[in-house]
């Protein structure tokens, strides 16, 4: 009996419900939306509470305006309408029943989860060949991988054979007919890289480390692994060469149509004599391609040489023909040291840094230069096939068989060493005539005190073992070192003999444990000072007496806290500073002689062409910081931003402002030359006066090579002065939540067709407050 009298109130308690609802949806929106951009999933179930909630507030709305309803009357205007009352006063009430009920399971936490992360799948190649043989094998290890009963085979073969191809493609496999619930595939070389493969199975297992140590690790992954392996027995496959028929396919497949009847017939010959090794015909019938016949018929007679020996042998007279074949010293140096480094993966920019330590390059100064020629001969080498791309973007990949060549020719010509090892122990130690040193991931329990190397150059000490010392005089006698990485090991203290480096012109401490380091401040010939991945807390003040420094690395220091104030102004010739994820405690005063560094000295280092780096809060901008013509960089301003992005563009820059951005004369500069742009928090934006701008996407495609804007809050978007803009795309369907319908502008455009084209897109923005376009 109180609905018809309740109604008003019944509205009243339904409006304030759905403010509630409203406002605890937008925070929990705003909370999802974050999370996307930090590349997190959002929960089924925090998404469905979202469409929910916005169609009760929707539904909400639309009852509320029908308020005039409950003020009709009945019996000519002499009493109010009981029935519709009591219909429109029910209603509302059950409305606020179910509005309260959201409320009280809007309550989400967490709301998204990392996604586990995807390994790259190989497209298949056993199509593309045609190799019966190998398409017969193949079958056959899919069938015992599909047994129950079988839980380890194994395939063996000679080098070049085709072992990791078909490994690729049972993971390829695998992985598409859902044979396991987790598929990992994992790259063992000859030197174990434990840390990186137990991070690699830890990836795909989505499994996070919680201990540093190798052994805990291992046990973590053990206990892991437990909830999915199968028990049996073990079965082994033998993977043989290419019999004449299929190795003649695949060689002209490789090679493409011959048409001249002699050189077809020398074609053949020269894949008889390949042994049916897949690397060794691909190898040789790459090279082969576009040349001469002078070309083919020295060929022929450098395979026909061995026709004796050993197949192994063969396929090493082939490589090393290849490298004789490399165009001038630079590309040869370059191959040989990156067989030299025995990783499985190489980081370009670790080999950057070698490189300029070693001075392989002629007439070139800068740290751009040398990059760019880096990144050249890397395209050589590979159009040669002795590289492959990485796992990654930024490294390259070294098959086994090449690396061994590398090594035996770096050996031979450059008196190289690499460490070998014979169960735990490393089998023999350098020489006093090893100029170029690489022990990587060998066990090895002390280092001597007395080694004299005074040939030495570079010395690379890769390890897992952070309790591995370094006597206090182990440089005495290697003084004429280059270049030294130590990669994996804690210093309390760094050794007193570095100090008798006074040619050393690369220090790399990667993933090491560092507190006492002032002594690098002898070290006056340093180009390149990295600390990448490690553990350090400050960078000592002595840091500024290395005046010749042109490389700085600390990414991803994440313990990184104090960098001395005015230390990096001293470094004046520093061409490229890496620091992401690493240190952001900027000072927001200009240079001081205490306490922590400012942007401000950053003004000074005139020949800063290259810069990584996050800056927490845009008011700390120096005015000029970013007016000194920077080529590369990636910059992240504002908090909660991740790394993440595309590393194909040589210049990125995520901006989180509370203000305009024409209030920030730096960041506009930024804004000129950026290629890869992401913006949060921003409600008003105007993009003018960008001559290279071509493209804006809105939740762009994974593929997408163009500039990206990414909008979260805007309400007013201006475009102007961009007479390159060809495209203006979005995926969105409807505007952010909050925005309402005012009015949009667009101003004529130069081309009617153009003009049409922007109407038609911008009519996805209608809800919009405003939409200027000016041309």
């Amino acid at each position: 009996m109180s609905h018809p009298f309740t109604c008003k109130s019944k509205f009243e308690t339904l409006h304030h419900e759905a403010e509630q609802l409203r406002n605890k949806r937008l925070k929990l929106q705003q909370s999802a939306d974050e999370a996307k951009r930090k590349g997190e999933e959002i929960y089924e179930s925090v998404d469905k509470w979202l469409i929910e909630a916005g169609k009760a507030i929707e539904e909400a709305d639309e009852f509320i305006q029908g308020e005039e309803q409950a003020k009709k009357r009945c019996f000519v205007g002499l009493c109010p309408d009981l029935k519709t009352r009591y219909l429109l006063s029910k209603k509302a009430e059950e409305k606020v029943l179910a509005i309260d009920k959201l409320v009280n399971e809007g309550d989400h936490d967490p709301i998204s989860f990392r996604p586990r992360i995807l390994q790259i799948v190989a497209s298949s190649v056993y199509h593309r060949e045609a190799l019966n043989s190998r398409v017969l094998f193949l079958k056959q290890v899919m069938d015992a991988l599909r047994d129950p009963n079988l839980n380890m085979i194994g395939v063996y073969g000679m080098a070049g054979v085709g072992k990791t191809t078909l490994a690729k493609e049972v993971h390829r496999q695998a992985i598409e007919e859902k044979l396991f619930d987790e598929v990992v595939m994992v790259a063992v070389n000859q030197t174990p890289e434990l840390r990186r493969i137990q991070s690699e199975v830890a990836d795909v297992l989505g499994l996070t480390f919680d201990v540093e140590g190798i052994p805990g690790r291992a046990n973590q992954l053990y206990e892991r692994l437990k909830k999915e392996m199968r028990m049996g027995t073990q079965v082994v496959f033998h993977l043989d060469v290419l019999q004449a028929e299929e190795a003649w396919s695949f060689f002209e497949t490789t090679m493409g149509d011959v048409t001249d009847p002699e050189l077809r017939s020398i074609a053949i010959e020269i894949a008889k004599k390949c042994a049916g090794l897949p690397l060794l015909l691909d190898k040789v019938a790459t090279d082969l391609r576009n040349r001469e016949s002078y070309a083919w018929n020295d060929k022929l007679k450098q395979l026909s040489v061995f026709d004796n020996e050993e197949i192994y042998a063969k396929v090493h007279s082939v490589l090393e023909s290849s490298y004789n074949d490399l165009p001038g010293n630079e590309v040869k140096s370059c191959f040989l040291l990156c067989g030299l480094l025995g990783l499985y993966n190489i980081t370009i920019r670790s080999f950057l840094k070698y490189v300029m330590g070693l001075s392989l390059f002629k007439h070139i100064s800068t740290v751009k230069e040398a990059r760019n020629k880096v990144y050249t001969l890397i395209d050589t080498l590979k159009a040669k096939c002795l590289l492959i791309d990485g796992d990654k973007y930024g490294f390259v990949k070294m098959h086994d068989v090449v690396r061994d060549t590398a090594l035996l020719i770096a050996s031979r010509e450059q008196h190289a060493f690499i460490g070998t090892r014979s169960g735990s122990e490393l089998m023999k130690w350098p020489n006093k005539d090893s100029a170029r040193i690489s022990l990587p991931y060998c066990d090895i329990e002390d280092l001597p005190e007395g080694w004299e190397c005074p040939k030495a150059e570079l010395l690379l000490l890769f390890t897992e073992v952070l309790s591995l010392g370094i006597p206090d005089l182990f440089f005495k006698g290697i003084r004429n070192l280059e270049v030294v990485d130590f990669t994996g090991m804690h210093f309390v203290s760094l050794p007193s003999s570095l100090a008798f480096l006074s040619n050393l012109h690369t220090l790399c401490l990667h993933r090491c444990q560092l507190d006492d380091i002032a002594i690098i401040g002898d070290l006056k010939q340093l180009r390149v000072l990295s600390f990448a991945n490690s553990y350090i807390v400050e960078l000592p003040r002595q840091i500024e007496e290395l005046t010749r420094l042109k490389l700085l690395d600390v990414s991803d220091c994440s313990k990184l806290k104090m960098i001395p104030a005015s230390a990096l102004s001293k470094l004046s010739q520093l061409e490229a500073l890496y620091m992401s994820n690493s240190f952001d405690q900027w000072e927001a005063d200009g240079i001081r002689n205490q306490g922590n560094a400012s942007l401000a000295e950053l003004e000074y280092l005139s020949h800063l062409m290259t810069l990584e780096i996050q800056i927490l809060d845009a008011k700390i901008l120096p005015k000029r910081l970013f007016s000194n013509g920077l080529q590369s960089y990636r910059i992240l301003i504002g908090d909660g931003w991740d790394w993440n992005g595309n590393y194909e563009t040589s210049r990125m820059l995520k901006l989180k402002l509370k203000t305009s951005i024409h209030s920030e004369y730096g960041v506009k500069v930024l804004l000129r030359e950026t290629e890869d742009l992401y913006l949060d928090e921003l409600r008003v934006m105007e993009v003018c006066f960008c001559p290279n701008m071509e493209a804006i996407v809105i939740d762009e495609d994974e593929d997408s090579n163009e500039e990206v804007v990414e909008f979260n809050q805007l309400r007013s978007l201006t475009l102007g002065k961009l007479p390159h803009l060809r495209s203006f795309r979005s995926k969105m369907k409807k505007a952010p939540p909050g925005i309402e319908s005012r009015h949009k502008q667009i101003l004529t455009a130069d081309e009617p067709a153009f003009e049409e084209f922007l109407s038609e897109e911008l009519s996805l923005f209608n809800r919009m407050v405003c939409h200027a376009l000016i041309f």
